[in-house]
């Protein structure tokens, strides 16, 4: 006689992700929703484009001085994206 136990909801997800072979995308798609959580009304007016490639993930701004105080206070953005993660995924955030 087979007994089933309930999986999270989140592990089942995890093996269809997998077996679908689409890990990359997805990963790349939840950091990107994460980082737009994670900025301000008044960021997000400012940011024009962001993706990631590898451990980095780029942000494309509107002008120079976004820019350089976006910069400046990246090392914070990074600890600040990796947590609401759970996880080291970037390395690097690139302001652009």
């Amino acid at each position: 006689m087979r007994t089933r136990t309930a999986k999270p909801l989140s592990e089942l997800l995890a093996q269809v992700i997998k077996s679908m072979g689409i890990e990359g995308p997805f990963a790349r798609g939840h950091i990107i929703a994460t980082w737009e959580n994670i900025t301000s009304p008044q960021m997000k007016q400012h940011i024009e484009r962001c993706w990631v490639k590898g451990n980095r993930l780029y942000v494309r701004v509107d002008s120079s001085s976004w820019r350089h105080e976006l910069q400046l206070q990246r090392e914070e953005w990074k600890a600040r994206l990796n947590k609401e993660l759970g996880s080291d995924l970037i390395r690097e955030i690139i302001f652009r």
